[in-house]
């Protein structure tokens, strides 16, 4: 199996269904979402592309954020039709119609009554939106707060609950429409807001697009059916497609700017955020300040952003690099999503939104323009910061931190006091003692460095030195790959490499994860990417002691079965 060739066939499928509903005119609208990508710029059609990729993580959840009318349900039910080969009518019977009087019960499920008559059981009959692996709320403003929490169990811990009764449903697609002129809604409060990955604005057709619009056949007499819509994917499929996205690497810069990105819209000098004291008092925290600038994005943001915005950043960054077919994610990768994961989740200062009539949208995509204008200021710093916490000390490096963290608030709250700590510290000395351990491959000299770095070193420190140690030990990984039906066969032979397998195979059922081992000094990740037949099944190597000899064996054996089950390092891996 060749994981390289199941990825294009994969994503050969996704782009078809891409075409489908642009040749179908399943939604019209013209506006594109421009990606920056080897010196070109790619047009994407925006509201199809960040649809389709919700549908390629684990548990995508997005808000069509817009106007009654526009087919924003039309296109999610279709979508669902495309990539899951579901019926149009199983998609539908799982659609919650939201109004003020539906209730939990309506939603999530209700009590078996001839169980709870007969036997006193209560047993729960779960509803089909609960059950659905393709999930859909229509106008989920208009829920009440109460059945708004049976959706945040959803989102947040992939489970629904009713009385005693625990649903888990955590493979699911999940997307919700709203419009924001309803009268009978409810406001959605920013810690549910906050369990969805993405947010798209979506505007009126223009003139040329009301024109096609004009040329539809006339749907209240020809309803979109499964002979009218094909099936492309599987669910199956699409799960596959979850965990090869995730694969995708991140390169350095991209992960400085997701950092970059969430604490721009986290931080201030003088109060966290997190308190919620900013909402309350911004202008009296902020007056004075020598941050407080028309430039600064600290004084228009009154709420932070969640840790959880930036694993979506990193999730769906994936997904699109994975879709462009690239082999990692760059910083314009990350900035062309930005503001589709962002601007949902803050509350900005209602003078700064006023400059852009109210286009709360805008005035995000403002702020991460100028983020990544700063950071791109910022970054030769960040490659001194990078170069000092592999153990290189640089004075004028130091120097040009403290002068920046007058005029720069990241630099101010972040970079500078780390650093200064670094150079205060034995952190410098141990970080070149554990370099030469691993050149050396000395388990025991690292085993010494890593207890001394326990007692010497402040606890950040230390966090840092261990993800500094496994990011050098994975520069030797090698990347395996194997269809899960060959896994019987090849048990015994697997098992007599790395004797802990056997636990992990004999786990049941198989499910999408991810199985770490630690054999002596080498680890192996299992990744599992479904239960189907033909599901692949990536295996992972990496470590010192005897991780070569490991890999070297385990080339062997896979290679007699498929003869480029051996992919390299992660250079070479998808």
């Amino acid at each position: 199996m060749d994981i390289i060739a199941l990825s294009d066939d994969l994503r050969r499928k996704i782009w078809r269904v891409i075409r489908e509903l642009e040749d179908r005119k399943i939604f019209i609208h013209s506006e594109l979402l421009p990606v920056h990508l080897r010196g070109r710029t790619i047009q994407l059609p925006l509201i199809i592309t960040l649809t389709v990729l919700n549908a390629l993580v684990a548990r995508g959840s997005m808000l069509l954020y817009g106007g009654y009318g526009g087919g924003k349900t039309t296109l999610v039910k279709v979508l669902g039709r495309l990539l899951t080969s579901l019926s149009i009518s199983d998609i539908e019977a799982s659609i919650v119609r939201a109004h003020p009087q539906l209730t939990e019960e309506k939603i999530v499920g209700r009590l078996h009554v001839g169980k709870l008559l007969r036997d006193g059981e209560e047993k729960v009959v779960w509803r089909n939106f609960i059950e659905s692996f393709w999930k859909i709320i229509d106008e989920i403003n208009r829920l009440s707060p109460s059945a708004q929490d049976a959706i945040f169990s959803i989102l947040s811990e992939g489970i629904a609950k009713y009385f005693d009764g625990v649903y888990v449903t955590r493979e699911y697609v999940f997307y919700a429409t709203i419009n924001p002129r309803d009268i009978g809604s409810y406001p959605l409060g920013l810690p549910l807001l906050d369990r969805f990955g993405m947010a798209v604005p979506i505007s009126m057709p223009m003139y040329d697009e009301m024109v096609d619009i004009t040329e539809f056949p006339d749907d209240k007499l020809h309803e979109f059916d499964d002979s009218m819509i094909p099936t492309i994917l599987s669910k199956d499929e699409l799960i596959v497609i979850w965990n090869l996205a995730s694969r995708i690497n991140l390169e350095d810069d991209a992960k400085l700017f997701i950092s970059a990105l969430i604490r721009e819209f986290s931080a201030c000098i003088r109060t966290p955020k997190e308190l919620g004291t900013f909402i309350e008092s911004a202008e009296s925290i902020c007056r004075g300040c020598h941050f407080n600038t028309e430039t600064s994005i600290c004084n228009k943001t009154y709420t932070p952003l969640s840790v959880r915005a930036g694993k979506d950043l990193v999730r769906y960054s994936k997904a699109l690099a994975w879709l462009l077919g690239t082999n990692s994610v760059s910083p314009n990768i990350v900035f062309a999503i930005a503001p589709f994961v962002i601007w949902h989740r803050v509350h900005l200062s209602p003078r700064f939104v006023e400059k852009f009539h109210d286009n709360k949208f805008i005035a995000v995509k403002h702020l991460v323009d100028i983020a990544f204008r700063d950071f791109i200021k910022r970054m030769p710093l960040y490659r001194g910061f990078l170069k000092l916490e592999h153990g290189n000390l640089d004075l004028h490096l130091v120097d040009e931190l403290k002068k920046s963290s007058a005029s720069d608030l990241i630099v101010a709250t972040d970079l500078y006091p780390i650093a200064s700590q670094i150079i205060n510290s034995n952190y410098l000395e141990i970080v070149k003692d554990l370099v030469n351990a691993i050149k050396l491959n000395d388990d025991k000299k690292i085993n010494l460095i890593l207890l001394r770095a326990n007692d010497e070193l402040p606890s950040n420190l230390r966090g840092r030195l261990v993800r500094l140690f496994e990011t050098l030990v994975k520069k030797n990984r090698r990347i395996f790959l194997m269809a899960l039906d060959d896994l019987p066969r090849l048990r015994n032979e697997l098992i007599s490499i790395i004797p802990k397998l056997n636990e992990v195979i004999n786990k049941t059922p198989v499910k999408p994860r991810v199985e770490k081992i630690k054999f002596n000094s080498t680890y192996i990740s299992m990744h599992f990417t479904g239960s189907s037949k033909g599901a692949p099944l990536i295996i992972e190597v990496y470590g010192l002691g005897k991780t070569k000899e490991i890999s070297d064996k385990l080339s062997k054996i896979l290679n007699e079965v498929h003869p480029s089950a051996d992919r390299g390092d992660k250079k070479n891996s998808v």
